[in-house]
């Protein structure tokens, strides 16, 4: 019955509030026991509403997932169009530039961490999840495809669109080596190379 009553658009601080409360509840409750051992009822006591407040905010569990996946993604977009739009700053630097490009990402990889991992489980079975990350991903690699097209005068590479999408797929790359996975040596070496790899392809 919950899913076919009309869910609120809140304008009140106060309604905005209790929405944050219930986004970082079900956040919380995802990262530490997985989406699919987390109930509605879980969320609401975490966030400290009621059943029914949840339910006037949200129809069901999807919907708050996809919630969360487009502030997730949202945040991985601002790191991009944050860095695109001082990139005219770093034009004599092009390597700091690539450095808190990567960092920054490494930073919000970091904070979402759980999350991340229970995403990778969940495209697998729930296909609108699948969308929400192939919609963020495109989205990504638009804005540092668009970057790069706006510092086109230090690109030297033969083919920069080509050098673009590569770069853009290297970057990921360092990003999830040095968040995800168990480094044998020190992870500035790897960032270092991958920088000095990355501007190599496009500005050697």
């Amino acid at each position: 019955m919950a899913e076919n009553k009309p869910v609120r658009k809140p304008q009140q601080k106060r309604s905005i509030e209790t929405k944050e409360k219930i986004l970082s509840a079900a956040y919380a409750l995802f990262c530490e026991k997985g989406y699919f051992s987390t109930t509605t009822n879980e969320i609401a006591k975490v966030a400290k509403v009621s059943i029914g407040s949840l339910y006037a905010y949200y129809k069901d569990k999807d919907t708050i997932l996809l919630d969360i996946l487009e502030r997730y993604n949202q945040s991985f977009l601002k790191v991009h169009q944050d860095l695109s739009a001082e990139i005219e700053l770093y034009k004599n630097d092009p390597k700091k530039w690539l450095r808190l490009l990567i960092e920054n990402l490494i930073e919000v990889h970091q904070t979402s961490k759980a999350l991340n991992r229970e995403m990778e489980i969940l495209c697998f079975t729930m296909p609108q999840v699948a969308a929400a990350v192939a919609k963020q991903r495109e989205k990504t690699w638009q804005t540092t495809l668009d970057s790069f097209h706006s510092s086109s005068q230090y690109i030297t590479a033969k083919d920069p669109e080509a050098a673009a999408i590569i770069a853009f797929n290297l970057i990921s790359s360092i990003v999830d080596q040095i968040v995800f996975f168990k480094n044998e040596i020190d992870e500035e070496r790897i960032l270092q190379t991958g920088i000095d790899t990355v501007y190599h392809l496009l500005m050697c």
